[in-house]
């Protein structure tokens, strides 16, 4: 068992842990925890999507109830999917915030203030998502070491993997 330093609480150990300090945590925690939440709300549509009840949705953008209803499920299921899952993170939760722009400055201006609470928490996490990225636990972060290549600690030379031979050449 590892021993404390002296004169440091057991909280002052856990919150100066190495793996607390690093914002990848959290970057893994908003995206795995909007991404399940959105999920929520994209199931029901999608199932109402297939049924054929779209006739009766909203159409914000003057596109017909049916497409805007689609595009809806497109952005809360699948797009939360690929953002769960951290693959496409950026794209997807762009989309996402599009469509949440759509719910706070659209339908938000008609109602009160407290009823675009939710959306708005929803548009800050995606826009936030949209700029972050997915972080290291992601499936973007695999894709890109494969299809982009690596960088070595304290080299500024891009390195390639060659995924034939696993030989490395350095690129300038």
């Amino acid at each position: 068992m590892k021993t404390q330093e002296p004169g440091r609480s057991a909280w002052c150990s856990l919150m100066l842990a190495p793996w607390m300090q690093r914002h990848e945590v959290g970057v893994l925690l908003l995206r795995v925890g909007v991404a399940a939440m959105m999920l929520c709300h994209g199931w029901p549509k999608l199932l109402l999507l297939v049924s054929g009840g779209g006739s009766g949705w909203l159409d914000p953008l003057g596109v017909g109830p049916v497409l805007s209803l689609a595009l809806c499920v497109v952005a809360e299921f699948f797009c939360s999917l690929a953002v769960l899952a951290g693959c496409f993170t950026r794209a997807a939760a762009l989309v996402l915030a599009v469509n949440f722009g759509v719910v706070v400055f659209v339908y938000g201006a008609a109602g009160s203030p407290g009823q675009s609470e939710l959306p708005m928490l929803y548009l800050l996490c995606f826009v936030a998502l949209a700029c972050t990225g997915s972080g290291p636990l992601a499936v973007d972060r695999l894709l890109a070491r494969r299809l982009c290549g690596r960088y070595r600690a304290g080299d500024s030379r891009r390195v390639v993997i060659l995924p034939r031979s696993g030989a490395r050449n350095d690129l300038s």
